[in-house]
């Protein structure tokens, strides 16, 4: 399956865009704290959900986050061990009748109180882009009702 805007692979193992490309996992929205807020609010609404291993939290994680942030499973491991470090989750090994272990991760008292906050910032965050979009969207239709734009090839631009 690929990704309509992105054109490549989606799921585990997804290349991103190259460093300094514009979108997720390049130079533009995705990388550092962004990339790790978004990732930690997808795994812990994730497993606040349910228990989960590894091998299928990368798969709902591309299911909340893949228009966001690019997810590399490698990346998402060593977030989740930060998280357990923090007590956000916690995790054990299961052993089944058949097949390797896995280690199964679940979200703590702690990790929903994190959640939690990140939820309410996240919706205080929303509004004021909402209002921010729709402020530029007007701003936009005025500008090209008074034909204000400058064309960069003219001397004025």
């Amino acid at each position: 399956m690929t990704s309509p805007d992105q054109g490549g692979p989606r799921g585990r193992g997804r290349r991103c865009p190259t460093p300094g490309g514009r979108g997720p996992g390049g130079g533009g929205a995705g990388g550092g704290r962004y990339r790790r807020s978004v990732l930690e609010v997808a795994i812990l609404a994730s497993l606040a959900e349910s228990t989960s291993h590894g091998y299928n939290l990368v798969d709902q994680i591309e299911g909340l986050a893949a228009d966001l942030v690019c997810n590399d499973p490698g990346s998402m491991y060593r977030l989740l061990r930060a998280m357990e470090e923090e007590g956000l989750v916690s995790s054990s090994w299961q052993t089944p009748d058949a097949g390797p272990s896995r280690r199964v991760y679940v979200i703590t008292g702690r990790g929903i109180e994190a959640l939690e906050l990140m939820a309410r910032s996240l919706s205080q965050r929303a509004v004021h882009m909402q209002r921010l979009a729709d402020h530029a969207v007007r701003a936009v239709t005025r500008a090209r009702a008074a034909g204000s734009a400058v064309d960069a090839s003219s001397p004025e631009g």
